[in-house]
């Protein structure tokens, strides 16, 4: 069972999530679309369902919802994950200017 934190965006999409993970130093990147292992620099498809990103301090797996997306972190996790998948949630709720 995973610790999730739901984030209400409409209409997410690729840059916003790549916008987000950029923040990060080390940068985040991705590691998997849907099941299917990526290279870091992919693009996953407009219609993607579950992403898996990997943050300074570990693994975050993104899921679609109908009301945006839910964020979930696996295993024992360290507070620093923790405090890292809150900042992206943030990031991602955050309005473009």
């Amino acid at each position: 069972m995973g610790m999730e934190i739901d984030v209400k965006v409409a209409g997410i999409d690729w840059n916003k999530i790549s916008e987000a993970m950029a923040k990060f130093e080390p940068k985040g990147t991705i590691r998997m679309a849907d099941g299917q292992l990526t290279f870091p620099d992919e693009e996953p498809a407009a219609d993607w369902k579950e992403l898996r990103i990997a943050l300074p301090a570990g693994m975050v797996t993104i899921k679609r919802t109908v009301m945006g997306v839910t964020l979930i972190t696996w295993g024992n996790v360290s507070p620093e994950l923790i405090g890292q998948r809150d900042l992206f949630a943030k990031m991602l709720a955050e309005k473009a200017t």
